[in-house]
């Protein structure tokens, strides 16, 4: 049956709120609450006073000084409320205490919530000996309700106390109280935030918006032709960005730190992020069946527009929010001006090293119900600490190892590592580490591994390799012997074509040791008895220039080797592991020279692969000591 909404008084809350707003009176209470005391918060008082057998709207708009207030009050459409059976206590401000024009500029929505129910509380709250009680407003922000004759309400002196009404009590002030909106309100409602060039955020939290009658906690009313109506409508309003960014700003016993981007920092930022995220209609990668390469993976239906959009639209605002609680994060508020510590954490778990510089691009800085919030006409965040990550990919996991060829793998986890060929610092738990190892099959075998590389973003990397030497647990003296690898790409190009890149180490420095090394081994050989005629000439024996310019690790320590440097001209980010590029690790030197390829270590035993942003990398290079 369909439903119309009537609204006598609408009132909008959330889930949260909803169910807190009685949790919070009775924790705000000072004593327990038996049958009379719920009879004495409830019932009409009667009083001696000729204002105690008049509702509270006929006491106000009987009161001269009161005139500006009952105005408003009925503008916003509350005063029949006033007249019920309701039990109110109202915070009346006295005519000349306030601005009463602004408010009657505003609409009679916005009105009803910054003025009328900023001062009307549910319950009676009486002024009596000493009191300092935190209220809950009609509009669900709370004040503090204090002192000892004279009182005050949010800091504004109380001009007169305890005025009864048949339906509830009335303080006059000399003054209002201030409305601070909680974030979200602020955020989406454009009335708050006009001259403040927030619409692009505005718009962007908007789109995740959605509201519904909740019939529960709505008063039904008659049935009118046939459809059921509502003298008093509860809207329930969510969000779904809020929930996926772990913020509950629209809550208001949260407290946060929020960064607002202006339209000028939104455009900067979106034109900064965006060339990270280019797809293609089509993403094709290798496909493996066991050992073998069997075709092509091949993505469907990508809207390039469309994702490159969202994702730079998502990860503006994905550490806008700091909470306040988290211990990264108090200094907020205890000392905001002074930037305190090296790090913020937002509310996505994301750490931020460069506090100084987020927080010191704020142009104004504001209350709100429920924190603070600092208008930003530019976002300093580092792009490999928000939508360019640093990208891990641990040999270790099973999802990442694509294929292995004339070998067999397990893994090994370090328990007893050699401080002198690892630093600790690094690892995962900083006493234990974990490797992959790659045993060859045969005497003869040259181990092939092919690793995915999801995720990677349409930028340029420095790649590495992490490599680990037999030896580096303490407890196995056996020396090591260097490996003599090359690693070929396999990536999609711009035009949806599959291509392979082979990094190679072409560097004189390179050469010669490999060179050094060759001649070593030919000695060695020579020295036992052995038949070389394969070392007769080093550049005869290695014209394979893959071999001469391929590269070894240090065997002194984990090596993390650096291979080179690769821009992708496609993104991966959410394609999943089958969609992605991946890099083969390889010997290249021929099975039939077995003097020269058993002079190397055919084992792999390799920690990981890392892809450096090539910003994180100038900006290491920049900041050694």
């Amino acid at each position: 049956m369909e439903k119309i909404i009537m609204n006598k008084g609408k009132r909008s809350m959330n889930m949260t709120v909803k169910w807190l707003g009685a949790a919070a009176f009775i924790l705000h209470s000072s004593f327990f609450i038996s049958c009379s005391d719920f009879n004495d918060y409830n019932e009409a008082k009667t009083d001696v006073n000729v204002s105690a057998n008049q509702t509270l709207w006929e006491n106000i708009s009987q009161n001269a000084q009161l005139s500006d207030f009952a105005a408003l009050v009925r503008k916003a459409g509350f005063d029949d409320e006033l007249n019920q059976t309701q039990y109110y206590t109202v915070w009346a401000p006295l005519n000349g205490t306030f601005d009463a024009s602004a408010f009657s500029g505003l609409d009679n929505s916005a009105l009803m919530r910054q003025f009328v129910q900023n001062h009307i509380a549910n319950y009676a709250h009486r002024a009596s000996g000493t009191i300092s009680d935190r209220i809950l407003m009609l509009n669900e922000k709370s004040y503090l309700f204090e002192g000892k004759q004279p009182y005050s309400f949010d800091d504004v002196t109380v001009s007169n106390a305890n005025l009864p009404s048949s339906n509830g009590l009335m303080h006059t002030l000399n003054g209002v109280a201030t409305f601070y909106p909680n974030i979200y309100e602020y955020v989406t409602d454009s009335t708050l935030t006009v001259g403040k060039d927030l619409d692009s955020l505005r718009q962007f939290f908007l789109n995740y918006e959605t509201s519904y009658l909740d019939t529960e906690a709505s008063v039904a009313g008659p049935i009118v032709n046939g459809m059921q109506t509502y003298i008093d409508s509860v809207i329930i309003t969510e969000n779904t960005l809020w929930r996926s960014l772990n913020a509950k700003i629209n809550n208001e016993d949260s407290t946060y730190t929020i960064l607002l981007p202006t339209n000028e920092a939104w455009s900067k930022s979106y034109n900064s992020i965006q060339h990270y995220y280019n797809y293609l209609p089509t993403t094709y990668a290798q496909a493996f069946n066991g050992t073998n390469i069997a075709a092509i993976n091949s993505s469907v239906n990508i809207d390039n527009a469309y994702w490159k959009d969202s994702l730079a639209s998502r990860y503006i605002t994905h550490n806008l929010i700091f909470s306040n609680n988290d211990l990264y994060n108090q200094w907020l508020v205890k000392s905001p001006s002074q930037y305190g510590a090296d790090t913020l954490r937002s509310t996505t778990r994301t750490k931020l090293s460069n506090p100084a510089d987020i927080l010191g691009q704020a142009r104004e800085t504001m209350k709100m119900s429920n924190g603070v919030a600092r208008i930003v006409d530019s976002l300093a965040f580092y792009p490999w600490e928000s939508y360019c990550p640093r990208m891990d990919y641990p040999a270790s996991s099973s999802r990442l190892l694509a294929r292995m060829v004339n070998a067999s793998t397990q893994t090994v986890t370090v328990t007893s590592p050699d401080p002198t060929k690892v630093d600790l610092s690094e690892q995962q738990g900083n006493d234990k580490f974990s490797y992959l190892w790659a045993q060859p099959n045969s005497g003869y075998a040259k181990p092939e591994l092919d690793f995915f590389l999801p995720n990677v973003r349409s930028t340029t990397y420095d790649i590495y390799c992490i490599f680990v030497p037999q030896n580096v647990d303490l407890n196995d003296p056996t020396p090591s012997l260097y490996n003599r690898v090359i690693f070929t790409l396999n990536y999609c190009d711009v035009d949806g074509k599959l291509k392979e890149y082979t990094f190679l180490n072409s560097t004189d420095e390179n050469r010669e040791w490999f060179k050094a090394y060759y001649n070593h081994v030919r000695d060695s050989l020579v020295a036992a008895g052995t038949n070389v005629t394969a070392f007769e000439s080093f550049e005869k024996t290695t014209s394979n220039r893959t071999t001469i310019y391929g590269f070894s690790n240090d065997i002194t320590k984990v090596d993390t080797l650096y291979i080179g440097e690769f821009t992708f001209p496609v993104c991966y980010y959410g394609l999943g592991d089958e969609y992605s590029p991946n890099i083969k690790i390889t010997s290249p030197m021929s099975v039939f020279n077995a003097g020269l390829l058993n002079g190397f270590s055919r084992d792999l035993r390799i920690a990981g692969i890392i892809l450096k942003p090539k910003e994180l990398v100038e900006f290491e290079e920049s900041n050694k000591q």
